[in-house]
């Protein structure tokens, strides 16, 4: 076999390997079976294995359970129904009182805690945005759900940007504290300002 004929029979077999490998490849694309995927590239969910399994029925929790934001309604909706108001519920909120709260409202709740200083010069832009008086008559005379809300949702500040839908972030200087709180938590320090305010 002379070199002319070794490189023209060198190019067939190359060409015919590479046609192999390039129908192996094809096949490999192709599905198995009428409507089967051999390899799953599809995100949709409808294509995953766990989409059937998280199909109705599904259990939901009890109605009024936990705070839900309602579809079509920007009010958060709190479940009117508060721990009992004994020694150890209000005991418990005075410790949570104590944590998250003295240092803006104050140890009274009149909304001198050390930090209100500090607070004023922070927010002087638009407005100044001091502590709540929690003894004053505007948190006195409040029901007890739209004060779970205030607490909840940073504030009767960031309790407005939450019913508004607001996007930004809140101008209060309060946290949104059922965020950093469970309900039960919530309930126990609304109980305490309560003994705060003598009711």
């Amino acid at each position: 076999m002379n070199k002319s004929t070794f490189r023209a029979h060198r190019l067939r077999m190359g060409a015919a390997i590479a046609a192999l490998m390039l129908t192996l490849v094809a096949a490999g694309c192709l599905p198995l079976g009428r409507g089967a995927y051999p390899l799953d590239i599809f995100a949709e969910m409808h294509y995953t294995q766990m989409y059937k399994s998280q199909e109705p029925p599904r259990l939901y929790p009890a109605p009024g359970a936990v705070p839900f934001m309602a579809v079509g309604d920007g009010a958060l909706v709190v479940p009117d129904v508060s721990p009992a108001k004994d020694a150890a519920t209000v005991e418990k909120g005075e410790y949570l009182y104590a944590v998250n709260c003295v240092a803006c409202h104050g140890i009274a709740g009149k909304g001198d805690g050390p930090m209100t200083g500090h607070l004023a010069r922070v927010s002087a832009t638009p407005a100044p945005n001091p502590p709540a008086d929690l003894t004053g008559e505007a948190t006195v005379n409040s029901e007890d759900a739209a004060l779970m809300n205030y607490i909840g949702g940073g504030g009767r500040i960031g309790y407005a940007f939450r019913l508004a839908g607001q996007s930004a972030q809140s101008k209060s200087s309060m946290p949104e504290f059922d965020r950093l709180m469970t309900e039960e938590e919530r309930w126990s320090v609304l109980l305490y300002v309560r003994a705060l305010q003598g009711r």
